[in-house]
């Protein structure tokens, strides 16, 4: 009866074999991704250390510079998203990698023949926005393209702890880098980094578009109409239309103010070297990549759109907490736990918005995600830096907080159908 069974067995379908991250070409994604992230992290990091020590520059002189980084960002972004959804993808990654690499090698020959000056320093932070701005959306595409719908939020979440590190590493490194061989060798490994990021993205095999995605061709009327979808598709979608809202309070708001104030309060107020400023970025790395790996050895979190609420109004109250903080120690403790609420901040907003975008999408929706975090940062820190002028970096900073406070108040008050996400 034994031999009868284990027959039956042995003729049957074979068991199905779930998928993990390790079958799929996520580690290759994600070394690619990881990379671009270090390379962030240490860029804003690097600017604005060019400009406050290297060149002497005011507040209002960095703010520009990282204006002029993230300013091709907001005006390119959702063009980009527009070709992420048409055009071949492994193509444009590599493209931009290379132009990235060889954006930040000149900046570093630029700094090691000493013709560095801030009119170089705004070009080329422009011209680096603009490989940026072509490549993130398709970055943050691909995640839903190359694992299954029940592993992402696994994949999302060992992204992020990637990003975690390297928002640990990044400005760690940099400011380790700048204090022993000078700033030009902070810009040669980005570059380097960039031609890591070319090297995984080789590879990378990913799926074709959908056939409606293609169809047309490729014109720049079809690609205004294209843009127009993405936008209409998320004003009319009550979650994401939310999400959204906020995520410009994040990124304006939250990351605009801390990429340039942080680094002029550890300087200007806590007499702080490179360093050391840069280790604010690395405690707050830290608080995210602890509330990660929670999250991942969870495997999960139910109502995911309150929780995503509740992390912003804790988030932006510390904020308020960080500018009025009176020692260097006590900003380091709040950053670590700014970094804690910006853990569930960072996974679950990605999250919310992959699952309620269709495949077709995902590159337009992404890019206006990018536009958000990214594209508005510069302009926070623009204002931020005119407003630190005059008032000093702790109240800009505790300022920019409170008038985000408010806003995700309102937002919460208001967005029933995002406090109703499961």
């Amino acid at each position: 009866m034994t031999g009868v069974r284990g027959a039956r067995r042995g003729q049957g379908a074979p068991a199905e074999v779930r998928p993990t991250l390790r079958s799929t070409q996520f580690p290759l994604l994600w070394i690619g991704v990881f990379s671009y992230l270090l390379i962030g992290s240490a860029e804003r990091f690097t600017f604005v250390w060019l400009v406050i020590e290297d060149l002497d520059g005011p507040s209002w002189a960095s703010g520009l510079v990282l204006f002029a980084l993230g300013a091709p960002v907001f005006l390119f972004v959702l063009p980009a998203g527009a070709l992420a959804d048409r055009v071949d993808r492994r193509r444009l990654l590599m493209t931009t990698q290379l132009a990235g690499a060889a954006v930040t090698a000149a900046a570093a020959v630029a700094v090691a023949v000493g013709v560095m000056n801030l009119g170089i320093a705004l070009v080329t932070a422009a011209l680096l926005g603009t490989t940026l701005a072509f490549g993130q959306p398709v970055r943050s595409s691909l995640v839903p393209a190359v694992v299954p719908q029940e592993l992402l939020l696994r994949a999302i979440v060992t992204m992020t702890i990637g990003m975690n590190v390297a928002m640990i590493v990044g400005p760690f490194l940099g400011g380790i880098i700048i204090r022993q061989v000078g700033i030009q060798w902070a810009f040669a490994i980005e570059a380097a980094l960039f031609l890591v990021g070319f090297v995984t993205v080789w590879p990378l095999r990913l799926p074709a578009h959908a056939a409606s995605a293609t169809a047309a061709p490729l014109r720049i009327g079809a690609l205004a109409r294209s843009i127009v979808d993405g936008l209409r598709f998320v004003w009319f979608h009550p979650t994401l239309r939310a999400l959204f809202a906020l995520l410009m309070v994040g990124g304006m708001l939250m990351m605009g103010g801390s990429n340039l104030l942080l680094p002029e309060i550890a300087k200007d107020v806590f007499a702080r070297d490179a360093d050391e400023a840069s280790r604010l970025f690395a405690f707050m790395g830290v608080g995210m990549t602890c509330v990660s790996v929670f999250l991942l050895v969870r495997g999960g979190i139910t109502r995911k759109g309150l929780v995503f609420l509740s992390s912003m109004v804790v988030g932006t109250a510390i904020q308020v907490l960080q500018g009025m903080a009176p020692s260097y120690l006590l900003l380091a403790v709040l950053l670590f736990c700014w970094g804690g609420s910006g853990g569930f901040y960072l996974n679950l907003n990605q999250t919310l918005i992959q699952s309620a975008t269709p495949a077709e999408m995902m590159g337009r929706v992404m890019s206006l995600h990018t536009l958000c975090q990214v594209g508005l940062a510069p302009l926070g820190s623009l204002v931020g830096g005119v407003l630190a002028t005059g008032v000093g970096p702790q109240a800009a900073l505790s300022a920019f907080g409170a008038i985000g406070l408010v806003l995700v108040l309102v937002t919460f008050a208001r967005a029933s159908a995002l406090r109703a996400v499961a």
